[in-house]
């Protein structure tokens, strides 16, 4: 009898844990907020120097209200990271961000990187700008 006790027992247990474990686990690999790819967009693209020109995207991981700041040596204005010029917005819901920078006159004709930023962090993708005369 003792034995037959031992063995529900043993069942039970290995029923109960095996399920436990596995949804610790399916837990602990979900992310704070839904997975998104961070993105990068421009436009138009080509752009004409003196003319401005639409930048968005999604700021994956960065928390709605944080600030997206967008870098491109083909941008003017006041603002700039590590030298370089910048444009900032804040970050909407699901990560998306969108904001308007300009392109001076004065900027030459050619292929511009333009990459952002947020968190202390590279969003790690970036786009090429084409700029005309």
């Amino acid at each position: 009898m003792m034995r037959s006790v031992r063995r529900v027992l043993t069942s039970v247990r290995a029923r109960t844990v095996v399920p436990a474990a596995a949804l610790t686990l399916a837990l602990a690999a979900t992310p704070a907020w839904p997975a998104t790819r961070a993105s990068l967009k421009v436009s138009p693209n080509p752009v004409r120097s003196g003319n401005s020109l639409r930048v968005h995207g999604r700021a994956a991981g960065c928390p709605r209200g944080n600030i997206v700041t967008i870098i491109s040596r083909a941008f003017g204005g006041p603002k700039e990271f590590a030298g370089v010029p910048a444009v900032t917005t804040k970050v909407r819901a699901h990560g998306a961000f969108s904001t308007t920078a300009i392109v001076p006159r004065v900027r030459r004709p050619g292929h511009y990187r333009v990459s952002a930023r947020c968190g202390g962090g590279n969003l790690g993708v970036s786009v090429r700008l084409r700029v005309t005369a």
